[in-house]
């Protein structure tokens, strides 16, 4: 009994990284649809992508809680959460609030 304990312990802590990497990219994709949900809505209503990045801020908020990292000059944003608003909002997407001209 102690033998499968001890292999069970030894399971978990191997697949423990693999689990946390998955609910981490989990959080990256769910803040990838949420913006493009509210981008597609933002469109129909003339409204920016700061408004859909203001939309889906609870999704935002739970990624950098996972990801705690910080780089000066960062706007408080983990690099996990501006690589994703980069990828769905575009270069530009992090500077505009208003529509785009």
């Amino acid at each position: 009994m102690p033998a499968r304990a001890a292999a069970l312990v030894l399971l978990l802590l191997a697949l423990g990284p693999e689990a946390r990497a998955a609910a981490f990219d989990d959080l990256k994709a769910d803040l990838a649809t949420c913006l493009r949900f509210e981008l597609e809505g933002a469109r129909a209503q003339r409204a920016g992508a700061g408004d859909a990045v203001r939309r889906c801020a609870v999704e935002i908020e739970r990624l950098d809680r996972a990801d705690p990292r910080r780089l000066r000059g960062d706007q408080g944003l983990s690099p996990s959460t501006r690589s994703v608003l980069r990828s769905v909002l575009g270069s530009g997407g992090l500077r505009r609030s208003g529509p785009a001209r």
